[in-house]
């Protein structure tokens, strides 16, 4: 009768751990996938951010340059045709 028991014990516990090892593995599996998943959108990420960080660093460097005394000399002489008191001007009568 014991023999019988312990067979029957085994019958019915066997499936059941199967079926929980399955579910593990299963979730296991589904758990593996999202980390791939999320691990490429962490990769994808990283590389807007540094581009990102490259597009601030270079407004920075612009905003400083605007905010120079060489930008503003620079378009006073472009655009305003200003020269300085030490410096000569020459123009090119053959484009008048």
């Amino acid at each position: 009768m014991h023999r019988k028991r312990k067979k029957y014990v085994l019958i019915l516990y066997v499936p059941f751990w199967l079926l929980i090892i399955g579910m593990f593995l299963g979730l296991l599996l589904m758990q593996a996938t999202r980390y791939e998943e999320y691990r490429a959108e962490l990769d994808r990420l990283n590389v807007e951010l540094v581009r990102e960080q490259q597009v601030g660093d270079n407004l920075r460097y612009r905003q400083a340059f605007y905010e120079s005394d060489a930008y503003i000399e620079q378009l006073a002489r472009e655009m305003l045709g200003f020269i300085r008191e030490d410096e000569i001007l020459f123009t090119n009568i053959a484009e008048n």
